[in-house]
């Protein structure tokens, strides 16, 4: 059983180590040396019997059976951090929260409500991760992550906070010049401007006679950023298909027209995601109850109509 100061610092140092990739990181974030760092985690390998990191010149990684081992101690600090964070604020949120969302949800979305939360909570600091791949929250140290679609990982807690509906739109110009579709088969005259997931366009379907079906749409511009296809559209290039928040002031400024909204498929849920529903810490709780009430304002979604228990 590991006890007293010495493995306590042993488990520190390996998770720093693994955060920051180095024991030179870690031993700069933990104001000791390298050597020390190096020293501590033999040290916890020892006492385990296991090797726990592979160590090159440049660089380190986790053996399987570090993996399993970061993951449990990393949660355990975390939560034994915001513990002391609790008592020692008396409940009032502080500290650092890290979030992590999709490039395009976090610059158009989520940025704009970062400043109203802050004001709300002085005492906070905010660690915005933008990233269109999947984070592993708890080896990356995430505190919560705002994802678009239903996530695989089905270990994770999840709050539902929306739904961000399809837009299909295209600029005055672009329609006045090659004419308005009449129906979605009309689409396929058009140049269409697709969104690329994988390196592959995404489909579009519409409801037709009752039925979802897909329109084989081509088009001379393809990007993996929806921003690149917004500023395309405006620009007179084809017609795109996006999510709603992404063209929502060009719509209102009527600089997009919309196309065919009422035969557009249900668009991608919005969910905050946490790995633990007991004991949240001051500072999570809050960003959910406010990321929830902002992401209803702007979604539409229902608040008061909705069943808003943590679902695992």
């Amino acid at each position: 059983m590991l006890s007293g100061f010495n493995q306590f610092a042993e488990l520190i140092a390996f998770v720093k180590a693994v955060e920051l990739n180095s024991f030179s990181a870690a031993s700069r974030s933990l104001s000791t040396t390298p050597s020390a760092i190096s020293k501590r985690v033999s040290k916890l390998e020892d006492r385990l019997g296991v090797r726990l990191l592979q160590r090159t010149t440049r660089s380190l990684s986790l053996t399987n059976e570090g993996t399993a081992y970061y993951e449990r101690i990393s949660q355990l600090l975390r939560e034994l951090e915001e513990a002391n964070d609790h008592l020692i604020s008396g409940g009032k949120p502080q500290g650092k929260l890290t979030i992590s969302t999709s490039l395009d949800f976090g610059q158009w979305l989520l940025v704009q409500s970062i400043p109203e939360f802050l004001q709300q909570y002085p005492d906070l600091e905010i660690d915005l991760r933008l990233s269109d791949r999947l984070v592993d929250l708890v080896v990356e140290g995430i505190d919560v992550a705002i994802r678009l679609g239903d996530p695989e990982d089905s270990s994770l807690i999840r709050r539902y906070l929306g739904r961000a509906n399809f837009a299909l739109c295209a600029s005055p110009d672009y329609l006045k010049t090659h004419g308005t579709p009449s129906t979605p088969q009309d689409l396929v005259h058009h140049n269409c401007l697709r969104y690329l997931f994988n390196g592959q366009p995404l489909p579009w379907e519409f409801l037709i006679d009752g039925t979802w079906q897909t329109i084989a749409v081509k088009g001379k511009f393809n990007s993996d950023n929806g921003g690149a296809l917004r500023n395309a559209a405006l620009a007179g290039l084809g017609i795109t298909r996006l999510l709603n928040f992404q063209v929502h002031e060009e719509v209102e400024q009527k600089r997009l027209k919309l196309l065919f909204p009422k035969l557009l498929p249900p668009g991608l849920m919005v969910q905050a995601l946490f790995t633990h529903q007991r004991n949240l810490s001051p500072r999570v709780q809050v960003f959910l109850d406010f990321v929830t009430a902002y992401c209803a304002s702007v979604l539409g979604y229902d608040i008061a109509a909705s069943d808003q228990r943590e679902q695992k």
